[in-house]
């Protein structure tokens, strides 16, 4: 069984190396709803991306269809982006009210640009520092497609040192797609498996990217195959864009792997894994399995952590959807789309656990 590499891990991690949960940390009773997205700005404000009232439910789609329902194409009224403080997780301001329909990811550039995608939209969006309204929509709203004009359902954007960008085309397309800092489409890769055929540019919903700067990767979260990749982004004229490169997370190593983030500060990439929503028995053991992972970026998992503890069980099932570090490193928020809050784990000497 799987647990027994994961315990193997936890076991032989000296204590302490281990983020531990800041329990002064607290994103509670703040009206968020199920959350998509996390990131920070250059400042070390959190950026949460939620669908406030409005849960991802099937009805927000037309029967056997990737095309919203009449319910679905009604925005979300409340504010879905809240910028946080990152000590407290108490709300410093919020925007983005009829705007969107389902929320999905959010990351923010080095400019503290706010990108942001929008599965039932099938649009990606960006908000430049301190704007409420987007300067740049790539997409046709409400029209799902697979050519150079259209997504389906996309899932992340990620970006290159140079400005051109990533999207993560997502729950139908299965693909990456790269463009230029204007947004002109420049290539893509990536294909569902019609089989069990499964290779390096086979992907099952591509769910969450992260460029890794000075080896010039652009690595994706195979969502539903469990593994992550990485490829080459192309600004390095040595390498075409799209190429295969390296894996980076194993097929099954953490279970479903919902989202990826390079810490720069670390060097590593930290990955959320859905091995169980609940702690589980085997063999007459109770196993409290761990949330996030760290990674070196040979492919070589160093720590397991974020353990589903009765104290985490104690408010349902769990499942961390999306992830981000502290421009420092010593800070990672794990956003958790079940219970609707934002888990704090930090490395700093001072955390308290719970």
């Amino acid at each position: 069984m799987l647990f027994h590499l994961y315990l193997a891990v936890i076991v032989n991690t000296v204590a302490g190396q281990v983020p531990q949960e800041d329990a002064s940390f607290n994103t509670d009773g703040q009206e968020i709803g199920m959350i998509s997205g996390v990131d920070v700005d250059s400042r070390g404000d959190l950026y949460v991306f939620h669908r406030a009232d409005r849960p991802w439910t099937d009805d927000l789609f037309e029967p056997n269809s990737n095309s919203l329902s009449a319910l679905g194409q009604v925005p979300i009224h409340k504010d879905p982006i809240f910028k946080l403080d990152p000590k407290t997780g108490r709300k410093i301001s919020s925007f983005g009210g009829d705007i969107f329909n389902i929320p999905h990811g959010l990351k923010i550039d080095a400019n503290d640009t706010i990108w942001v995608t929008d599965v039932g939209r099938h649009q990606v969006l960006r908000f430049r520092k301190g704007a409420t309204t987007p300067d740049l929509i790539l997409g046709e709203k409400f029209v799902p497609g697979n050519d150079d004009l259209h997504f389906c359902k996309p899932t992340d954007v990620s970006f290159s040192r140079n400005g051109d960008f990533f999207v993560a085309d997502g729950y139908c397309n299965n693909r990456v797609l790269k463009f230029s800092s204007d947004g002109r489409f420049i290539t893509q890769w990536g294909v569902r498996a019609d089989n069990d055929n499964l290779t390096m540019f086979t992907l099952d919903t591509p769910h969450s990217l992260t460029y890794i700067d000075h080896l010039d990767l652009i690595c994706v979260a195979d969502r539903e195959h469990s593994r992550a990749l990485c490829y080459n982004a192309g600004n390095s004229a040595e390498l075409s864009t799209g190429t295969f490169n390296r894996t980076l997370i194993g097929f099954n190593e953490t279970g479903k792997v919902f989202s990826i983030y390079y810490n720069q500060a670390g060097n590593d990439v930290i990955s959320a894994g859905e091995i169980s929503r609940d702690a589980y028995s085997e063999g007459g053991q109770l196993v409290y399995p761990p949330r996030a992972f760290t990674y070196d970026l040979e492919g070589n998992r160093k720590e397991a952590w974020s353990q589903i503890t009765p104290a985490v069980s104690s408010s349902g099932p769990s499942l961390i959807h999306a992830l981000c570090v502290s421009k420092d490193g010593q800070d990672i928020f794990l956003s958790d789309i079940v219970q609707q809050k934002v888990f704090k784990y930090t490395r700093r000497s001072a955390a308290v656990g719970k």
